[in-house]
């Protein structure tokens, strides 16, 4: 009986709401590391804390942010970093969000009417499109690049989750960042390091209204993780 109308209870319910009542599960049982690391005032701390972290800020980095919207944040690591060697990529299709994001976003939001930011930096590429029809282009820039930094800003569930999956392939360690993590990509985090067994540590972050905002990690996915293994025992 009990089972039945649990059925029936959960059968009138909108996915999206129940989708959105799990991020908080999720940050309480399975991220529950979140409220032991440092918390920044601002999002630049956080940045220059994940720039350290690569053995010093002037060393050569292959930057890739999702989702540019204006470029401020890809503006600010390529000011950041001056080695002339490092590499920053944005991808964005400069359209806005292709559907609904959340509670308070609409289909379109971020529009910039296709303008892609102008950045006066020889070391700064854009790729416009989805991130789909992009990925093979972002794959030929980065291949056999070290120093990998990751910008999730996509805020979409699945923009988040396929960018992480392919970022996966790579088989590389790096720093990732992530802009609006409770929420949408809280959900993408916490899905592919399930179906991925990815390592995924966490190093800082920005609160708001006392849940991570802006985060820092560092992900090691599977094929990396083995690949240390067998080094370490060869």
């Amino acid at each position: 009986m009990i089972s039945s109308v649990l059925k029936y209870a959960s059968s009138q319910l909108n996915p999206r709401i129940l989708e959105r009542m799990m991020v908080y599960g999720i940050l309480r049982r399975e991220f529950p590391e979140l409220k032991t690391v440092p918390v920044f005032s601002n999002r630049e701390q956080l940045w220059a804390l994940g720039l350290e972290g690569i053995q010093g800020r002037d060393r050569a980095i292959t930057y890739v942010e999702f989702g540019v919207y204006r470029g401020d944040s890809i503006r600010h690591f390529a000011q950041a970093n001056a080695n002339p060697e490092s590499l920053f990529v944005g991808l964005d299709s400069f359209e806005g969000l292709p559907e609904k994001w959340g509670t308070r976003g609409t289909v379109g939001q971020f529009n910039v009417e296709g303008q892609i930011p102008k950045i006066d930096d020889s070391r700064v590429r854009f790729l416009k499109g989805w991130f789909q029809n992009t990925w093979d282009q972002l794959q030929a820039l980065i291949e056999g690049r070290n120093n990998l930094v990751v910008h999730y800003d996509a805020d979409l569930y699945s923009s988040t989750l396929f960018t992480l999956a392919r970022i996966d392939s790579l088989g590389l360690p790096y720093t990732a960042f992530f802009d609006e993590f409770t929420g949408e990509e809280t959900r993408a985090l916490y899905n592919y390091k399930e179906s991925f067994n990815a390592s995924v540590s966490f190093l800082g972050t920005v609160l708001c209204q006392g849940y991570p905002l802006k985060l820092l990690t560092r992900i090691v996915p599977q094929a990396a993780q083995r690949a240390a293994a067998a080094a370490h025992t060869a």
